[in-house]
């Protein structure tokens, strides 16, 4: 049991030591025992990793080359998570909301608005038809967005 520990200690010292040299500290040195080894820190979030790029980066290679003792620990499993953040990030900013409840959703879609509104019609309990209908009032000047 303390075998274990002391190893998932040494882990995420050096999954830490990755973050850390990524976000611009500097790492702890090198050599000595796990005994010797500075507490562990606790893990980093989502959103610290989501904002420092190049820390997920090293973490998520640290995760990748030893996956059979580090797939469950926190960082590997929050530097994955983060990654999964920046994608939807990255749609939000490229796409505007993704929420069709939204009607900005319809306004940035203007064929699939369209397809919308015509099963709308033809089947009027379909979800998100008054999103997509406030839409394309708002571009007609009918009504606010």
């Amino acid at each position: 049991m303390m075998v274990r520990h002391a190893r998932h200690a040494a882990t995420a010292v050096v999954l830490l030591a990755l973050a850390a040299g990524a976000a611009g500290a500097q790492p702890p040195p090198r050599g000595g025992s796990d005994a010797t080894a500075p507490p562990a820190s606790p893990p980093r979030t989502v959103t610290w990793y989501a904002d420092n790029p190049q820390a997920r980066a090293r973490v998520e290679l640290a995760c990748l080359d030893d996956p059979g003792r580090l797939n469950r620990h926190p960082d590997c499993i929050n530097a994955r998570q983060a990654g999964v953040e920046l994608a939807l990030r990255d749609a939000r900013w490229r796409n505007g909301t993704l929420n069709p409840d939204d009607p900005a959703f319809w306004a940035a879609r203007p064929e699939a608005r369209q397809a919308q509104l015509t099963m709308c019609r033809n089947s009027p309990g379909i979800q998100n038809c008054a999103a997509a209908r406030r839409s394309l009032e708002a571009e007609a000047g009918l009504a606010r967005r």
